[in-house]
């Protein structure tokens, strides 16, 4: 069983689009409670960060605004499939309602929050796995041991540049598992591997995940 995704290495995405109205509607001690929103999210191509677009136009009072914005960030920190950080999508406040006594920051901040996460739902989220890029120089006579040991733990060998004599490995590997990596690279080479490493973007995880205990670790 995996132990849990360590938050620096995983995020979450999605593959399609989703819109959903959140609707808040109840009384509180006695006091009507009411806000309505409607919020539409879209994936950004990768390394886009996340976008927070406003098409409501005057749908409910600018004060709510800040209170809307700080709910989408919580839907985005809290994530769908194993509560990570959602990165690479384009979220639209589409539309609203409102009551000019019942309606408050707060009502909006749960509203937005609630129409956020359906909408995420829908748009067929998914797990994105940070890579790293590895460069490794070692003599000649280890370079076939040093390939093996790099996809023995789900790495890829890449071109080598041709001017660079001898020429190193380079290879990209799942960056969770680069310090493991590291560990054996020197073992083989008996300490003498030269070894940097670089972030390399996030891709798509294959294995999905079954519930946050299982797949993440908690920090």
């Amino acid at each position: 069983m995996n132990q849990g995704l360590n938050r620096l290495f995983y995020r979450e995405t999605v593959r399609g689009s989703g819109i959903s109205d959140g609707k808040v509607v109840r009384r509180s001690g006695g006091v009507g409670v009411y806000a309505h929103i409607r919020v539409a999210v879209r994936p950004l191509n990768r390394g886009q960060g996340t976008v927070f677009a406003w098409n409501a136009g005057l749908s409910f009072p600018s004060r709510f605004v800040s209170a809307v914005a700080q709910g989408v960030e919580d839907a985005m920190n809290a994530g769908e499939l194993a509560g990570l950080q959602i990165t690479d999508v384009h979220t639209s406040i589409e539309d609203g309602s409102y009551h000019d006594t019942d309606s408050t920051a707060k009502s909006f901040r749960e509203a937005v929050e609630m129409a956020t996460r359906e909408a995420l739902r829908q748009a067929q989220p998914i797990i994105l796995e940070a890579w790293s890029l590895v460069t490794i120089s070692v003599p000649e006579d280890l370079v076939v041991a040093i390939q093996n040991s790099v996809r023995l733990h789900g790495g890829e060998i890449n071109a080598s540049p041709l001017e660079v004599l001898p020429p190193p490995v380079l290879a990209t590997v799942p960056a969770s598992l680069v310090h493991g990596l590291i560990a054996e690279l020197l073992e083989i080479s008996e300490g003498r591997a030269s070894i940097s490493t670089v972030i390399d973007g996030f891709r798509p995880r294959v294995d999905p995940p079954d519930t946050i205990e299982q797949w993440v670790a908690k920090r």
